[in-house]
């Protein structure tokens, strides 16, 4: 059984509370107001469970529900295998108790169903699942057949790109958290039944989806060993299949988000050193920039992905620091801890501030002329290079992305992922806010080892652990609910079109990998070929998505090679 210290550590937030019941404070907004059923419910379990003297019912935000009850530890150990949470409040004699509203539940399925587009009758089925963990359960309760049921389900599955019910469970109860979800954690899980590491490690990538092949591999461990140990967590949970585990586990990491028990996973590869500079501009608006010296070296901005946030990765530091190169990135409007434009900025409005904020820094740091690498987002080199060619030396453009409704051959989930803004640009943000709940480091990890599975490179830079966790650190401001700039990004893409064919690019060297797992390469250099027919188009064979973190000296010689830019476009 676990002790008392070891229940506390699962919701450390439950400190708010006395052990009477009372509230110490609500620094927060930690406590809000819940509905009468969910009232009725909560003193309904604390009523009728033995042992129990007194109770007081306190809601929390985000869907989750508190009750305060005078009982013994072993009682609360029987709750928590009812799917209860618990913690100790201030004493041994008071224990906290904390679940997720059963209603809440239901009103965040039914809004992922609703960002995704699924019908009434599948969210129906997908509901009924996620009580019962049973595709025949499930199809009785929606009172459709177990035929009917399973097509609504595998329909779900396609369009939300989840290989299996599991996977579907995941993303549907740990993605419709719209919260800070960057505290989502499974020790939870490990200490309410008292989990082994190794176990709490393997249920958690089967609750994300994947085969106990798949798990056992990850782990570096035989499947035979998985198997046992698998075996020993359903003993423990009280569940008997997968699916069942991942309505545990998308419960806990919901209630460790909502009570923000954890901090997340520790950075065992800091980031490479740098300066962080916050500028103000004309309207007050604060722009975050990182500097990564030295002081001497030549500017190169290095712009971000449309889908992160700043940072230069470390292969990429280096190498533009061995040739004489001083790298800076900014925060676009709205990433990050860069200020939102004005509400109203969209399109060639939010490219026009894109430029404000890279001629600010100019400014600031006294630079005539810089150079520029941008991993993606032509839409704003392409802005700069209109707007102010006066401070533009050389720039290159690596993996660049073409509008979101481009190509007859999309490749893996990112790509249909775009297609589908394109189709649908007014649920953007309701879609970006669930897959940024769901970007925690291990499940990003193991979506790049599937996405990567085509790019010898790519996979191989994603196997670094230090390369992979430069490339997660850019997403974590997405998870504490930061996705203004992605949203106007994914919809500008989404709606802009293929642009008119621009003359005059000379200065621009566009760079794409052969194993690009989200474009076709060629399909992509015949886009931009039309688009920019005077750029220099570049193909590496033995290069992915990832060039600055495969390639990087690729980048820093295509900087070296080209002519300055001198003109104004026409």
């Amino acid at each position: 059984m676990a002790d008392v210290n070891t229940i506390a550590h699962a919701l450390t937030q439950i400190s708010l509370l006395r052990p009477d019941g009372s509230i110490l404070d609500d620094e927060d907004g930690f406590l809000a107001a819940i509905s009468p059923l969910d009232r009725v419910n909560l003193v309904e379990l604390a009523r009728t469970s033995p042992g129990v003297t007194s109770y007081e019912v306190v809601d929390c935000r985000g869907g989750a529900a508190v009750v305060v009850a005078v009982t013994s530890l072993e009682q609360a150990r029987a709750w928590q295998v009812r799917g209860l949470a618990a913690s100790v409040a201030g004493s041994k004699s008071a224990i906290a108790v904390c679940r997720l509203s059963p209603t809440g539940v239901q009103r965040r399925l039914q809004a992922f169903g609703e960002a995704f587009g699924l019908s009434p009758a599948i969210m129906r089925v997908l509901v009924a699942l996620y009580e019962y963990c049973d595709v025949r359960d499930a199809a009785a309760a929606a009172g459709v057949s177990f035929n009917t049921a399973r097509g609504y389900l595998n329909e779900a599955r396609a369009t939300v790109w989840a290989p299996n019910l599991p996977r579907l469970i995941t993303w549907a109860g740990v993605g419709s958290f719209a919260a800070d979800a960057s505290g989502e954690s499974d020790h939870p899980v490990a200490d309410l039944f008292s989990l082994s590491e190794r176990q709490r490690q393997l249920a958690g990538l089967i609750a994300d989806g994947l085969s106990r092949a798949e798990a056992a591999r990850s782990l570096g461990i035989s499947e035979a060993v998985a198997k046992k140990e698998l075996a020993a967590v359903y003993a423990a949970t009280g569940v008997t299949n997968a699916t069942g585990l991942a309505r545990i586990f998308a419960e806990l990491r919901g209630l460790a988000i909502v009570t923000r028990s954890h901090s997340g996973p520790p950075e065992p590869y800091p980031p490479p050193p740098s300066r962080n500079l916050v500028l103000t501009d004309s309207d007050g608006r604060s722009i975050a920039v990182s500097d990564y010296g030295p002081r001497g070296g030549k500017p190169v901005l290095v712009l971000h992905n449309t889908m992160n946030c700043r940072g230069v990765d470390r292969s990429l530091v280096r190498a533009l620091q061995a040739s004489g190169y001083r790298p800076v990135s900014n925060d676009r409007p709205g990433y990050g801890e860069t200020d939102p434009p004005p509400q109203h900025s969209h399109g060639q409005a939010y490219l026009d501030i894109c430029v404000r904020d890279i001629a600010l820094i100019c400014q600031e740091l006294r630079w005539g002329r810089i150079s520029v690498i941008a991993h993606g987002p032509v839409h704003v080199a392409l802005a700069l290079y209109r707007a102010r060619p006066d401070l533009l030396d050389r720039v290159v453009i690596d993996a660049p992305e073409p509008d979101s409704a481009y190509g007859a051959a999309t490749v893996g989930m990112i790509s249909e992922l775009k297609r589908q803004f394109a189709r649908r640009p007014w649920a953007v943000a309701s879609v970006v806010s669930i897959l940024s709940a769901l970007a925690s480091y291990e499940r990003v990890s193991s979506l790049m080892r599937d996405w990567t599975a085509t790019s010898p490179s790519d996979r191989a830079a994603m196997g670094d652990p230090a390369l992979m966790m430069d490339f997660y650190r850019k997403l974590v401001p997405f998870r504490k609910g930061k996705i203004d700039g992605f949203v106007r990004e994914q919809v500008l893409q989404a709606t802009m079109g293929k642009p008119a064919p621009i003359p005059g690019t000379s200065g621009i060297t566009l760079i794409v990998g052969q194993t690009d797992f989200m474009h076709d390469a060629d399909e992509n250099l015949t886009y931009w070929k039309e688009v920019l027919p005077d750029a220099r188009l570049v193909k590496i064979a033995d290069a992915g998505r990832f060039i600055s973190y495969t390639h990087p000296e690729r980048l820093v010689a295509e900087l070296a090679r080209r002519p300055w830019i001198t003109s104004r476009l026409d």
